[in-house]
C-alpha cells in the first residue's frame, strides 16, 4: 500500500459485495476478476478505489468493495457499461452467487 494510500481519509460511500464461486471456476474466476472486472470499474467517474477480500473463516468466500466519491456511482451509466466492457464478463458473472443483501451501499456516517 503507497503511503497516500494509507493516509488517505474514509471513502464518503463504499459498495460492498460478498460472494462465492463454484470450485472448478475459482482459479479462473480469481484471474478475470482481479485483472479485467476491477480494474474496469475503477475507471468509472466517482469510483476512488476497489479491493477485495477472501474469508479465512465464514462465508461467503470473497468480500469486493469499491470506494466512491458518493452513493449513487453504482447507478451511473458509465457504472452500467462497464458491466458487459469485456466479452467474457457475462460468461464469468454467471458464476457469482451473491449473499443476501449483497451488494450494498454504504454512506459514512462519522470521521474517526
Amino acid at each position: 500500500m503507497t503511503p497516500r494510500i494509507a493516509q488517505s481519509p474514509m471513502a464518503p460511500a463504499l459498495q460492498i459485495g460478498r460472494m462465492d464461486v463454484p470450485p472448478e471456476v475459482d482459479a479462473e474466476w480469481n484471474a478475470w476478476y482481479n485483472t479485467v472486472y476491477v480494474p474496469n470499474y475503477e475507471k468509472v467517474p466517482g469510483v476512488i478505489r476497489g479491493r477485495r477480500y477472501r474469508a479465512v473463516t465464514g462465508t461467503p468466500t470473497y468480500l469486493t468493495f469499491y470506494e466512491f466519491e458518493h452513493p449513487k456511482v453504482s447507478e451511473t451509466e458509465a457504472w452500467h457499461v462497464q458491466r458487459d466492457a469485456a466479452p467474457v464478463n457475462e460468461r464469468m458473472r454467471q458464476h457469482m452467487r451473491h449473499a443476501p443483501g449483497s451488494p450494498g451501499v454504504y454512506v459514512k456516517t462519522f470521521e474517526l
